[in-house]
Order: structure tokens, then sequence, then C-alpha cells
């Protein structure tokens, strides 16, 4: 009976639970999701692994645990990473061979053997390890190199590479065209008996005398030539073929393998350049609350390179205290702030570590994000138009168990009427109990947070400190609101005061000989 080829393990969705993808895919670029699966070092089909991970809310406590202990032990032992690396980097070796491999062509299939061959007995294996995801795709590979599928390809390849010369013969028609190859022998050494080419290979004598034919001309393979490769091809190609299932299985684990080598760096990158990195502990849904130590926005680990410090803040709601208001001026961290709020959620609910020194996440049934978006002039839509349509969206879709992140909502038509709307809206999501993040510049919106009008309500602030001829941004989210937006304080930095657009207009105009045209 044929040997069953061997199913690799399922090491990143080990239960093989239900996907139930969010399906709301603003988060992506709200969040800017895809930027940071960028700065993580994997293939491009390893990161579209990822962002269905990410993606997928349907992961339970033991799925979450399964892909933390694999994480955990690669972030603290570098040597582990290493090796990974060097199983996945054997693996997609393979993989090309794999991929360049012609249905007909005895070469390339002798080729492909001979690099799997290679690779698995020179694999160096994930020896001592303790997570089970990292433990089951070690136990796999030896089980696979310990195949009889496997000792019969090296059998058939060491037969391959130890015959001698191959005395071709074919027969000739009576005009001495060469006919269909018939048979051909190994001419092994004089002082030993010839012996069929086929009985060393498959134990099968066919010997047929016939004349012989030169291979070769002076441009190449002649017919006869021809003849004997395609016979060759024929002959061993289904051979090699049988070997080419169990191949593409294993090379199935590299997108697996490079999704917790390629997370496991990132992470440990992240810890090298200073920010905090820890497993979170995940909370039943039912719990609704969210308390993280000093979270730092993971996407700013470029601005560390460049010398700049990332303000750490913490991140703490319940189901009693969950809606936050945050006002403060443009450029002061609070996008970046509620950005992080969903990356630590993401990241948490997914199994993967977060950029923060500890955190208590709950699981939640969705994450729904509007940041600012351009007019959609395809759709005969404006921006006020496209964020009503969309706050409709996520009411029709929130529970009291989702997190809901707001960036600006209601800037797209006049303060009065933004700032009515908004109202209702705050209205709405605190009745329905979901944890919601405000950030607005319609600072009438936090007297009504203070007044008692959200008894679940907070006024956050991010913290921006006026030294006279510029402000200084500290990035901190401290309690309470701040009053202003600094508008005028940035203009004064920039240069945009009327002193300053009037002295620029009239330089340029004395410049380019327009000054008399000027009102």
């Amino acid at each position: 009976m044929e040997e069953t080829i061997l199913q690799p393990p399922e090491i990143v969705n080990p239960y093989n639970l239900g996907s139930r993808n969010s399906k709301d895919y603003a988060l992506v670029n709200d969040l800017s999701l895809g930027k940071l699966l960028g700065s993580v070092p994997f293939s491009s089909s390893t990161r579209f692994l990822a962002e269905q991970v990410i993606m997928n809310l349907d992961s339970d406590s033991e799925t979450v645990n399964y892909r933390q202990d694999a994480l955990e032990e690669l972030v603290k032992n570098s040597k582990l990473r290493k090796t990974v690396k060097e199983v996945i980097s054997g693996m997609k070796y393979v993989q090309g061979k794999l991929r360049n491999l012609y249905s007909s062509d005895l070469a390339s299939g002798l080729d492909l053997l001979r690099t799997y061959r290679d690779f698995m007995q020179n694999l160096s294996y994930l020896e001592n390890v303790q997570s089970e995801a990292i433990s089951n795709a070690n136990n796999y590979l030896k089980q696979v190199k310990a195949s009889g599928r496997f000792y019969k390809m090296c059998e058939f390849i060491d037969k391959i590479e130890g015959l001698g010369g191959v005395d071709f013969r074919v027969t000739l028609d009576e005009s001495g065209s060469p006919l269909n190859m018939s048979a051909l022998e190994l001419v092994e050494k004089e002082d030993k008996p010839r012996k069929s080419f086929f009985e060393k290979i498959f134990g099968n004598k066919q010997i047929d005398e016939s004349q012989e034919g030169n291979l070769r001309n002076n441009w190449g393979l002649n017919d006869l030539g021809k003849i004997i490769k395609n016979y060759l091809n024929e002959e061993f190609t289904s051979v090699i073929r049988e070997y080419v299932p169990q191949i593409k299985e294993i090379t199935k684990l590299i997108e697996p393998l490079e999704f917790y080598s390629g997370f496991s760096d990132y992470f440990a990158q992240l810890r090298e350049k200073g920010f905090d990195i820890s497993r979170p502990t995940l909370l039943p849904q039912e719990e609704r609350r969210m308390s993280v130590e000093n979270a730092r926005n993971p996407l700013l680990m470029e601005s560390r390179n460049n010398g700049h410090k990332v303000v750490p803040n913490g991140i703490d709601y319940n189901g009693d205290k969950n809606v936050f208001v945050i006002t403060g001026p443009n450029n002061g961290g609070k996008t970046t702030y509620v950005k992080t709020v969903g990356l630590v959620q993401l990241m948490a609910q997914s199994g993967l570590f977060v950029p923060a020194k500890s955190a208590e996440v709950s699981f939640t049934d969705g994450i729904y994000t509007h940041f600012i978006a351009p007019d959609d002039i395809t759709k005969g839509e404006g921006r006020y138009r496209n964020e009503l349509r969309r706050m409709k969206e996520i009411f029709e879709r929130a529970t009291p168990y989702s997190l809901i992140i707001l960036d600006e909502p209601c800037g797209g038509t006049s303060y009065e009427e933004g700032q009515r709307q908004s109202l209702v809206l705050l209205d709405g999501f605190h009745k329905l109990g979901s944890a919601t993040y405000f950030t607005t510049h319609m600072h009438p919106l936090t007297r009504e947070v203070d007044n008692g009008r959200y008894p679940a309500g907070r006024n956050f602030q991010v913290e921006c400190i006026d030294e006279g001829e510029k402000l200084k941004y500290t990035y901190r989210i401290i309690p309470c609101s701040s009053g202003k937006s600094y508008g005028e304080e940035i203009a004064r930095e920039i240069g945009l005061r009327p002193e300053n657009i009037s002295e620029i207009v009239s330089s340029k105009a004395e410049e380019r000989g327009y000054k008399k045209l000027l009102r």
C-alpha cells in the first residue's frame, strides 16, 4: 500500500476556528495596520496571513495562549530564532526549485529531489523547545524524514548518482533513421558483467541488442539524442512526480513559521529601541475593560530611530467609565494615542505581544473606527455625508462589547451643526455602552461631560505648554479638557499670522513686479 502523504500541523490556528473576519476593514487604514505589518520582517505572503489573523476576531483564550507561548519562547531565545530562520530559508530554497520544476524534465526533477534531500538531512532541528507550535513543527519534520517515502526517495537518488556510464542502444530502420528506444544498458568497469540500467534502478531486466548511434552532432542533440532524452524523461519523471506532493506539503510551513519568526524579531527590535514589550493577559469579553501601563504606538519606532523620545501613556477603562472625549492641539498626539488603543486591542486579541509594560485586555466583538477621509467625488458625496453614513454603519454593527475610535468626526459641516451632531453621537454611544474614544476640537462637548451628561464619560487632553515663541508638546494624555486647540499659537509658530502673510505677499509682489496690483 502506498504510504500516506504527511500533512503539516496547523500552528497558527491550531483549533481550526471558523474565520469571522470583522468585515469592517476601515481599521486597516485608520490604525495604519499596513504600515505596522510592513515593519515586520517577513514576506508578502506571510504579511497577508498576518493581516488575516489580526482581522479575525474569533480567537479564543486557548488560541491566544498557543501563539503567545511560541512568541515568548522566540523573543527570549535569539539562538532559537536564528535556527527557525535557517529552517525557513532552507524551505524557501526548496520551494524555489519546486517552482522551477518542469513537468517532463529529468534534470530539474533530480535537482529538486537532491535539494529537498540535502535540506532534510542537514536540517537543524528545533530541539528543546517548550511551545507547542514550534514543537509541533519540529516533530512533523522529523516524522517526514523518518518516513518510508523519504527513505525510498533517497535510495532512488543514490542509485541515480551511483550509475557509471550508460551505453545507449537504439534500433535503426533500414535507412539508418533512429526508431524509438527499446532498451539501454549500464556500462560498469570492463572486468564486471554488463548490468541492465533498469535492473539497477527498478530490478527489471530489459535488454534488446541493437545498433548504436551517435548522440550529438555539432549543434547539440541530434534526432537520436532527442529520442534518448525523451525516453529518459518519460521513464523517470513519473518516479520524481511521486515525491513532489510531500515536498509541497513541507513548504506549507513557510508562512506559519515566518509568522512567528517575523513577529518575534519585530518585538525584539522594539525592545532594543527602548519600547516596553509584554505578554498581555486576555480577559473574558463580559468584563469590558482594558488596563495598560506605559503603552507606546509601535508605528513610532522610526521616530525613536531618529532620536525622538516616544512618550508612553496608560490606557484604562471599564464598563462604568468607558466614553472618552479627547481634546488638544493638532500634532499634539490625540490621533497617535487613539491609534495606540486600537492597535493594543488588535495585537492582544490576536495572540501577539503588545508595546506596553503590562496589559490586561478584554476580548471585544468588533473594533470600529472613523478617521478623517477626503470627499468621495466618485459617489457624488462630500465629507460630511460620508461621515454620517459611516456613523450609521457603526451604530448598526456595534454592541456593548465593541471598541469604537472616532477621530474628529462631524468636522465636514459648520462648527455649530457639527457640535450638535457630535452630541447626538455621544448620546448614542453612551447609551450603547461600548468603549468609545472621541477626539475633537469642539470644546463645548467637554463641558457636557463635566456637567454629568455622560456618567460613563471622562475628558482627556494631550498636554501642551505655550512657551511664548513656540509650543512644547509633551505627548502625555492627562485628565481634564484642554479648553483650547492652540490654533493661533500654531499659526504663530509656523509664521502665518496677519503680519506674516502681509510681508510674504508684499515681498513677492516687489520681487515679481506686480506690487501695483495689490489691494
